[in-house]
């Protein structure tokens, strides 16, 4: 086997879900335990600053003027879609402010884990396709089997690798130096939302992995020091959301970063990331820890991100997102709203995996429902390979981490990235596409491995790399 300087560790996340305590890999939302215990007192997410929405972007500015008259201080703006984030000591603002002409909302901005809890655990390393991917070891020694799945090889010996096509990463930030990534890092892009952090991560925090594991499958470049993502030549932006010391954002931090990626050109925008919304004010972060926020605000935070996802849909970005990894049915749940991937202009994915992946066996099934993912036919879009952690480490999927290294991870963050590598592939073959259409070509090309129409657990197929960029 070929050396190289890449280390191997493991993500492992230990998470409540549904009452019971289980180990699972990169776990972003859990839905309440139905039988929560009555006498359990939610308290709010924290805040610092609310979010002032204003009728339309063109009434931002006044809205804004009128705010610092009256003692308010703007922390931030996004007047593309007349969204205002103002600090204000004051205990009446959010009444006072409700008053103000053109002003439709006031939110607090509310803060919560979008990314779950992890740390790096050193796992030891114990024939695939011939393509360009045969000069990466990991590739070569079967490890990376997810591009098997979706015949990834195959779309790159057809001579589709995603030169032309750019991927903006929306998550805690990306290791610049990586290797594997820098080739094709755009680092003057690449920006921060999240208040004194850069959107180059530290060499370690306990979230950075996350940013750096989904742009390595998205696009970990041909280089033979170890690992290949699905669209190797396309170029990554890093957009910064959470924090790499926390996991969290704000409302406003992830709404800046939709509109901020649409507004520079994204033709992809990943977001491995979610959370839930109950419409009678209950919010499930990613670790599974339940909120209780006033119900009259859930529609508003919906439809504050609803504004941004529509803007960069209509600039023409494919907005990918994860289904969520609550491993429920969404279509009996119809009371609960998934962010951002329940809502319209999102392509969302669920994760499949092996179960007990062989190297040296010759046939391995890689289309199993993983076991922790959320389905339903209202909800998913297409399924992607996101691993598993019930039987073996190799179940897993294998991409970069912090500091030039690589670590294993299981959930629907890692199968998300997949279908941005493919977008990538379909919009450098065919020049800029509506999202609509790359949607359609993706789902259309998808391998109907559950019936013809659409699946509980793997909505129209799982995806095709050889597929969306030959027929």
């Amino acid at each position: 086997m070929k050396k190289t300087t890449i280390q191997v560790r493991r993500t492992l996340v230990c998470v409540f879900f549904l009452g019971a305590l289980f180990s699972a890999c990169e776990k972003e939302e859990n839905l309440p335990n139905k039988e929560e215990n009555a006498f359990t007192v939610l308290k709010e997410p924290p805040f610092t600053n609310y979010m002032v929405i204003s009728n339309s972007s063109n009434s931002t500015k006044s809205v804004e003027e009128d705010l610092t008259k009256s003692g308010g201080k703007i922390v931030s703006s996004i007047p593309e879609i007349g969204i205002s984030i103002v600090s204000s000591k004051d205990a009446n603002f959010l009444q006072n402010t409700m008053k103000k002409r053109n002003v439709t909302s006031v939110v607090p901005d509310y803060e919560i884990a979008w990314i779950p809890t992890s740390e790096n655990i050193e796992a030891n390393l114990p024939d695939a396709t011939p393509s360009i991917g045969s000069t990466e070891p990991y590739y070569y020694y079967d490890y990376l089997w997810g591009l098997e799945a979706i015949d990834a090889p195959q779309a790159w010996n057809a001579g589709f690798t995603g030169s032309g096509a750019n991927v903006f990463v929306l998550d805690s930030g990306i290791d610049a130096e990586h290797v594997e990534l820098a080739p094709n890092l755009n680092t003057t892009l690449s920006a921060s939302f999240v208040p004194g952090e850069d959107w180059n991560i530290l060499e370690s925090t306990p979230f950075n992995n996350h940013g750096t594991h989904v742009a390595g499958t998205i696009a970990a470049a041909q280089n033979g020091l170890g690992l290949i993502g699905v669209a190797p030549n396309a170029e990554l932006v890093a957009v910064k959301v959470l924090s790499e010391f926390t996991g969290r954002g704000a409302f406003s931090s992830i709404n800046a970063g939709i509109v901020y990626a649409g507004a520079n050109k994204a033709d992809v925008i990943n977001m491995s990331l979610g959370a839930t919304l109950n419409k009678n004010g209950k919010l499930i972060d990613a670790n599974g820890v339940p909120f209780k926020i006033p119900g009259k605000y859930v529609m508003e935070i919906v439809n504050a991100q609803q504004r941004a996802l529509n803007l960069a849909a209509k600039q023409g970005s494919v907005i990918i997102a994860t289904a969520g990894n609550d491993g429920i049915n969404y279509d009996g749940n119809s009371a609960y709203i998934k962010i951002p991937g329940g809502l319209n202009n999102v392509l969302t994915v669920s994760a499949t995996a092996p179960n007990g992946y062989d190297a040296t066996a010759d046939y391995t099934n890689f289309d199993i429902p993983a076991s922790y993912t959320t389905h339903g036919k209202s909800l998913v879009d297409v399924a992607a390979p996101g691993g598993d952690f019930d039987v073996a480490l190799e179940d897993m999927i294998l991409s970069t981490g912090n500091n030039n290294s690589a670590y294993w991870s299981a959930g629907t963050s890692m199968a998300a990235p997949h279908v941005s590598g493919i977008a990538a592939l379909i919009i450098a073959k065919n020049g800029k596409m509506s999202p609509k259409e790359v949607q359609k070509q993706i789902e259309k090309t998808a391998d109907k491995i559950d019936g013809n129409g659409k699946s509980l657990y793997f909505g129209k197929g799982r995806i095709n790399a050889y597929r969306a960029v030959t027929e």
